[in-house]
């Protein structure tokens, strides 16, 4: 059977690619038909769809069109090999950002759902393993400038932003009653970087829920040292506080759900 030439129309439809954009990358001798007729149709090949696709591709990418152009121009199995493999480690940057993207919905969409099951005010008492978490530096100098080397730890980590970020306070900052003194800030979330990774001690924890907006959780403090107090319980760690529903969520801030877990022993 005598091979027949695709129209652009044609063409347009089995490359996906739209007559305009077609038109577009002749006129700037990116792709070209095989042919142009006397009467100026373009007329293209079956085996043009594969290069096509390759454009396409690296177009979705971010590839721009001199570099595409360049490399179709002198293109060869080991140019192939090289841009290739390097659009693949891109693609798989790609991946692993979409990826925490969803994680941190999903992380958000767990707390809110949360919000609608737990007691406020309660204080209650929990078995906690051990668990990583990214901690940053110890806090000795201003609370935004300590905030600003936190976001620029989790930047280095290649870790999104938009996870929920919680504060420590330290054993014996809880027992002076220094509950706006954060030690650290925290987030639930692990790295490939050992070094940045340290551990909530496994143990009994006080957890309470109370409504109040950020830096102002000390009356929840206080009513848990008292309760712990008439409990016969004793501080044994840190405090771990963090936000269940925040600005994100919450156009009120007396609204903010905030969740405090404080090791403790009997």
């Amino acid at each position: 059977m005598e091979k027949e030439y695709l129209t652009i129309s044609q063409f347009s439809v089995l490359s996906g690619i739209s007559r305009k954009t077609l038109i577009y990358y002749d006129k700037i001798n990116l792709f070209s038909p095989k042919m142009v007729t006397d009467k100026r149709y373009r007329m293209y090949e079956e085996k043009q769809l594969d290069t096509i696709s390759v454009i396409y591709i690296l177009r979705e990418l971010g590839k721009p069109i001199n570099e595409i152009k360049i490399y179709l121009q002198e293109r060869t199995p080991e140019k192939m090999l090289s841009l290739f493999q390097e659009e693949q480690k891109q693609i798989d940057k790609k991946i692993s950002t979409l990826q925490q993207y969803k994680d941190m919905l999903e992380k958000r969409i767990e707390l809110t759902k949360l919000a609608d099951v737990i007691t406020v005010g309660k204080l209650t008492f929990i078995q906690q393993e051990k668990k990583p978490i990214l901690i940053g530096k110890k806090i000795n100098q201003q609370y935004n400038e300590a905030l600003i080397d936190f976001y620029s730890l989790i930047d280095q980590q290649h870790i999104v932003q938009g996870f929920p970020i919680g504060a420590i306070i330290g054993k014996n900052e809880l027992a002076k009653g220094e509950f706006s003194n954060f030690s650290y800030f925290y987030i639930n979330k692990s790295t490939e970087d050992k070094n940045q990774v340290s551990i909530k001690p496994e143990g009994c924890y006080a957890v309470m829920y109370d409504y109040c907006d950020y830096n102002k959780t000390g009356k929840l403090y206080q009513k848990m040292l008292d309760g712990l107090a008439k409990k016969g319980y004793e501080i044994d760690g840190d405090a771990y506080e963090e936000y269940i529903i925040d600005e994100v969520a919450e156009k009120n801030p007396e609204k903010y759900l905030v969740k405090v877990m404080i090791k403790v022993k009997k």
